[in-house]
């Protein structure tokens, strides 16, 4: 029950601190040089342009056959090839699989530097152990570790016997930011990104003052205006190909965050919400739950970005008593949701190359829901968030 009024609760005393200054006193503390960009997929083309400068062989870049277009177009608009490689089915790497990979590129007749971009997937999916091992079978081979999911835990993946070359990820999906994304490197970055005002900042800037008011009074054609605003920014990006730094406006933003609530919240929100889908009575019928993520051993959690669940299309079709329910696809149901206020993004779509090379990535991109359980959120949010999937299932 959402309670209104009655006592006060006491409440933490705030710590107030900047989440640059975090993460580029980490990357310092690590020997490491840090830069602020745009977006993701600027970060992906700022280190890409880094990697081209330093290095004079032929590159070839391995990703996981689960990545959208924004993390594979900032290497394919620079001219270099992708493949991809395979996932387990909890979405940890195929590492057999990788190494031997490696191994082939390195037995080819043409001297080839390969560029193995690796990402924990929701924070459950360590790869400090692979990346090790890729070091340890090709000692040329430069890794890129894409932190977007684990972005407020700096001090997990920039520990000193680290061995991915660079670190890349996204702010703005953390944060209610125009623009926002880290990238990080053991050696100092060679060139310098671009620097002004963008469209991209300029109508995203907009987009979430519109998004304010529509919270506030709920007017639909605003909600409909600042959408499209979002659309069009992403449009103006050119696939990372000119990155540009990070604007004043959202590093200002970022200079006073309470970081604390933010990952308590998030933790909180993240706990609650697995518990309730997972103790449904629908769960390993009509959905089942990805691992949740471990305990770090000192009582205290990593950060979760969102949380994942893989729908059964097949159940859901079979039990079915309506004639919506017997043709219900992922999207559809999304858009169930999405009707009664919850929106669940679907993540990630994947090129028909990557599905073929991974069946289960494949799996992921057409099952995969992921819900929000960040700081904007509380306890009662959690609980009407579960009520609402379980009676939409029980509709069909």
């Amino acid at each position: 029950m959402y309670e209104i009024g009655s006592e006060f609760n006491l409440e933490k005393k705030s710590m107030r601190e900047d989440l640059v200054a975090l993460l580029s006193g980490e990357a310092q503390r690590s020997n490491r040089y840090s830069e602020f960009l745009r977006c993701g997929r600027d970060a992906i083309g700022f280190v890409a342009d880094d990697i081209i400068a330093k290095v004079n062989d032929p590159i070839r870049v391995l990703m996981p056959a689960l990545s959208c277009d924004s993390m594979v177009k900032p290497f394919e608009v620079r001219g270099l090839n992708v493949d991809y490689y395979k996932l387990q089915e909890d979405l940890s790497v195929n590492e057999g699989e990788l190494i031997e990979m490696l191994s082939n590129i390195a037995s080819g007749d043409e001297e080839t530097t390969p560029v193995i971009l690796l990402m924990n997937f929701f924070g459950m999916s360590d790869i400090s152990d692979v990346v090790r091992r890729i070091k340890e079978s090709c000692s040329k081979a430069i890794i890129i570790e894409d932190i977007t999911h684990v972005l407020l835990e700096p001090e997990s993946y920039l520990m000193k016997d680290s061995f991915a070359d660079y670190h890349v990820g996204s702010i703005r999906k953390w944060l209610g930011v125009p623009d926002g994304a880290v990238a990080i490197s053991k050696t100092e970055f060679v060139m310098g990104a671009l620097t002004g005002e963008t469209d991209f900042t300029a109508l995203r800037t907009q987009a979430l003052i519109e998004k304010s008011e529509y919270l506030d009074n709920g007017d639909q054609e605003l909600k409909d205006h600042f959408r499209k605003l979002l659309s069009d920014a992403e449009d103006s990006l050119s696939d990372g190909l000119d990155p540009y730094h990070m604007s004043d406006v959202s590093s200002e933003y970022l200079s006073d965050l309470n970081i604390e609530n933010i990952r308590s919240r998030r933790s909180a929100n993240y706990r609650n919400l697995y518990r309730l889908l997972k103790n449904a009575p629908l769960c390993d019928k009509a959905y089942r739950m990805l691992p949740e993520i471990e305990d770090s051993g000192d009582g205290y959690r990593s950060t979760p970005f969102m949380l994942p669940i893989m729908l059964d299309i097949d159940f859901m079709r079979r039990s079915a008593i309506t004639e919506e329910g017997k043709n219900i696809t992922r999207d559809s149901f999304e858009k169930m949701l999405a009707k009664r206020g919850v929106y669940a993004p679907v993540l990630w779509p994947v090129s028909d190359e990557a599905a073929e090379i991974c069946d289960n990535s494949k799996n992921y991109s057409e099952n995969m829901l992921a819900f929000w359980i960040d700081q904007r959120y509380s306890r009662f949010d959690m609980e009407n968030v579960a009520a609402i999937v379980s009676e939409e299932l029980g509709k069909l």
